[in-house]
């Protein structure tokens, strides 16, 4: 079944102290191409990620969000710096000898004294965070498939009446071409009566012409190519990997014989029957737009 380019997937996953949230949306492209946020830590991780996507997404233009936040109790990693406290400590009491300073060293005496206090947070192992980073997306990209598959639904029952609209007008169109050679025949009297006047009509001659005309106007050959279009379009829309280049050639083939058939109508209905046939290719076309 076909998906859309179009979706949105995201999920957060607990683990290890650990809450990692992803997001996943795409718009339409004609390739694929991928924009990702990740913590400043974690950029190591890019080509990993971007593998990952390409494994399960062929078209589109992706953004990918990953936020990071470690539960972890900051008295782990904030610290008494106790080496410059005791440098303060013996250079206030030597003020206070030298200079015969009174009272005593308060703890409001160091709060303000720069390094005082130090952070030594670790890292996160990468290959441990590229694990949980791996899983979070792995389940976002659940999500976003379960999007972009259901749009792929709708849009393949609007296709499938449109390609079976095609094919009614083509039918419509055949029937109509048997008049083409009567209309010519027609014309073709008509012209020469208004040149010739009173003057008989060589049937003969008229019946050649008209027979060189049906044979340049048939459309029997446009028509089959274009119902054959018309199935593969069909087949294309039930498979399981991206189609949406394969469709859109499908669609320059179906206007290529529309546009052959236009240039042999002489019936004025089916040059209108043409018009309505190309104008639902454009339509159709702009729905392939949007399918991988």
């Amino acid at each position: 079944m076909i998906a859309s380019m179009t979706g949105f997937g995201k999920a957060e996953l607990l683990k290890d102290g650990v809450k990692a949230s992803v997001e996943i949306s795409s718009v339409n492209n004609r390739f694929c191409e991928i924009q990702l946020r990740l913590p400043k830590f974690l950029q190591e991780l890019e080509g990993k990620i971007k593998e990952l996507i390409f494994s399960r997404i062929t078209r589109g233009k992706i953004t990918y969000c990953l936020n990071w936040e470690e539960n972890v109790p900051p008295a782990s990693y904030v610290k008494l710096n106790y080496e410059a406290a005791d440098v303060y400590f013996k250079i206030m009491k030597e003020l206070k000898e030298k200079y015969g300073l009174s009272g005593d060293i308060e703890v409001e005496d160091f709060m303000s004294l720069p390094d005082l206090i130090k952070v030594e947070k670790e890292e996160y192992e990468l290959e441990k965070a590229w694990e949980i980073t791996r899983e979070a997306t792995l389940i976002a990209l659940e999500e976003f498939d379960k999007m972009r598959k259901k749009e792929g639904e709708g849009l393949a029952l609007d296709l499938k009446k449109r390609i079976a609209e095609l094919d009614r007008t083509l039918d419509e169109v055949e029937k109509l071409s048997f008049l083409n050679v009567e209309v010519y025949r027609k014309r073709l009297k008509d012209r020469i009566s208004e040149l010739l006047g009173d003057y008989k009509i060589d049937e003969q001659r008229i019946a050649i012409e008209v027979t060189f005309l049906a044979e340049r106007s048939d459309i029997t050959e446009e028509c089959v190519r274009f119902r054959s279009h018309n199935q593969q379009f069909l087949s294309a829309l039930d498979e399981k990997e991206a189609v949406g280049k394969r469709l859109n050639f499908l669609l320059q083939e179906m206007n290529r014989e529309a546009n052959t058939i236009g240039s042999k109508a002489i019936h004025p209905e089916i040059s209108r029957k043409v018009i309505f046939l190309k104008e639902e290719i454009e339509k159709i076309r702009e729905q392939t737009q949007n399918i991988e």
